[in-house]
């Protein structure tokens, strides 16, 4: 802790406030030197100003309170005295150099959660996380330097699913005909990745964060059984794949739960759940997206939003996606829903079951391709929340874009008991006590 030594003058300075009304300070807000509670927690006079003393208590920010007019604070009985009758003259009174150690405020832990850290000297760090069923919002640790705290305290409010902390761009902005999405605006948005897959970094499938150790994605992801079954890495909080921007956790696979009556050959029933090794941590760059009611219809036409990594170019029939097999960023693109009716005629070669549902132009050239299985098509419900109405699931013969060719989506409405059923009673708390 470094120390230097400051002339008290007879100005008498409030340097303190109360801890209930105590404010963060600003970012490169120089904040002011604070008289050391180094001396232990209790009463300490205040060196600028006989009148007032100053309280310190574990964990918070110095006190001031003052005497009684014309009573000065005696330091050594720790009472407020006449001024004839102090045992040691007021420092105040006197022009002479007191030590002062340059330090920040004691942080304030944040309501709903927790701070870790004991040291408020230049270069310190603390570190903060919240209580079950909130998230953070802010820095998740500031450090002391010479301009105060590098940023203002965080606070923890009630998770909410399906609101980001940042605004994803304008819906008129039209993956195939995409555009990259403003990182941090789809914070349920999940990568799968896998060690063994000889491209680093490669986006395999896609999938959306329902709770902190849920994912809900496609079950051709990881069917039929030559694919590996263990080793899988949910990457949260990614934008560019090949780029480590600070905000990402990667978390080990702990669980897939395919549906039962998956069927790879027409891709029925393609859903799967999957469980992290952890809890994932909450806050403004990992947030879960809202599940649909049991049942819930979204109305033909109605624009919805999917994202991923995959191919970024229309595909014909029988051609393949050839170089650059995805995109480095977060793509988004927005798609209308076609009724199953019309989906059926679009594409006669395929039965569309109740459990799928289709999204798509008819003029073609924007569309989810190769590598975005698993990812959401997430429409806005009534309140405004993103809700997971789809999973992306396939297209006409293995083509992206094509003109009147929409895409085929799991109906994640129609599996919402199912999910209820392979989860833990605890894990669907979570899920339903979103705001």
């Amino acid at each position: 802790m470094s120390i230097k030594l400051a002339t008290v003058v007879l100005v008498s300075v409030a340097f303190f406030a109360s801890s209930s009304s105590a404010k963060p300070a600003p970012r490169n807000a120089r904040v002011p030197p604070i008289w050391s509670c180094a001396g232990g927690h209790g009463l300490h006079p205040d060196p600028e100003d006989c009148g007032r003393f100053y309280q310190c208590a574990p964990g918070h920010r110095p006190f001031h309170q003052s005497c009684p007019a014309g009573l000065h604070f005696d330091p050594v009985l720790l009472v407020c005295n006449w001024p004839g009758s102090l045992t040691t003259p007021c420092a105040a009174e006197l022009e002479m150099e007191i030590p002062v150690d340059e330090i920040c405020p004691v942080p304030i832990p944040p309501s709903h959660g927790t701070m870790a850290g004991s040291d408020v000297s230049i270069g310190a760090t603390y570190t903060f996380s919240c209580h079950h069923g909130y998230q953070l919002q802010g820095a998740s640790s500031i450090t002391c330097t010479e301009e105060g705290w590098s940023a203002e305290y965080p606070i923890c409010h009630p998770i909410r699913c399906g609101v980001p902390a940042v605004r994803s761009k304008a819906a008129s902005n039209k993956i195939v005909g995409g555009h990259e999405v403003v990182p941090g605006s789809q914070p349920w948005m999940v990568s799968f990745q896998h060690p063994l897959y000889p491209l680093q970094n490669a986006n395999l499938c896609g999938g959306s964060l329902i709770a902190p150790t849920l994912i809900v994605t496609a079950a051709h992801c990881f069917r039929p059984l030559n694919k590996p079954q263990t080793g899988w890495v949910a990457h949260l909080a990614e934008h560019n794949l090949y780029e480590d921007e600070g905000h990402e956790q990667n978390i080990t696979v702990k669980d897939i739960i395919v549906h039962e009556n998956f069927v790879y050959d027409v891709l029925t029933n393609d859903i799967a759940l999957v469980r992290l090794s952890r809890p994932a941590n909450m806050d403004d760059w990992v947030s879960p997206i809202c599940l649909p009611e049991e049942g819930e219809k979204v109305e033909e036409d109605t624009l919805c939003t999917t994202s991923g990594w995959g191919y970024t170019k229309p595909l014909a029939l029988n051609e393949y996606p050839e170089g650059e097999l995805q995109s480095a960023v977060l793509q988004e693109i927005e798609l209308p829903v076609v009724s199953n009716r019309k989906c059926a005629t679009k594409l006669p070669d395929y039965e569309i079951y109740p459990e799928q549902m289709c999204a798509g132009y008819d003029e073609g050239g924007i569309d989810t391709c190769v590598g975005d299985s698993g990812g959401p098509l997430a429409c806005k419900d009534d309140v405004g929340r993103m809700t997971i109405q789809g999973i992306t699931s396939y297209g006409d013969k293995g083509t992206c874009a094509q003109p009147a060719k929409p895409g085929v989506y799991s109906r994640v409405s129609s599996f919402v008991s199912w999910i209820h059923e392979h989860v833990t009673e605890q894990e669907w708390a979570v899920i339903r006590s979103y705001v």
